[in-house]
């Protein structure tokens, strides 16, 4: 028996190895090909990061533009806000008078601010 034991070993081993070689060579193919790819990679990888790298700059001098330019309308805009509040809070003082003056400004502001194709739908309707 040990004689059929060692002929069975012999042949699963000779079985092993006739699959474990090809096996071998081809990984050794496929990491020469890998290697390839990597290198080829690399030029590619280079251009694309230098490539963001540079529409990053763009994108953060178009932000810095944006803030320089919108700097001094916001700036007349928190002027002209703090102005408003300051004289709807001297004319808030006055009495019940100026309520009703200050309704009736709102009401004539909002008609001469109203689209014209709005009056117009709202009056073709009327007819």
């Amino acid at each position: 028996m040990a004689v059929w034991l060692q002929i069975i070993l012999a042949i699963v081993l000779v079985a092993l190895c006739a699959c474990l070689v090809p096996l071998l060579l081809q990984l050794r193919r496929t990491a020469a090909s890998v290697q390839l790819l990597a290198e080829s990679a690399r030029a590619d990888l280079k251009q694309i990061t230098d490539d963001v790298h540079h529409l990053r700059e763009r994108a953060d001098g178009l932000a810095d533009l944006a803030v320089a330019s919108l700097e001094w309308p916001m700036g007349l805009g928190r002027i002209v806000s703090g102005a408003v509040q300051t004289v709807e809070a001297f004319l808030g003082q006055g009495g019940p008078w100026m309520g009703a003056l200050l309704t009736g400004l709102k009401f004539a502001l909002n008609l001469i601010r109203r689209p014209k194709k709005e009056a117009e739908t709202k009056e073709a309707p009327s007819e």
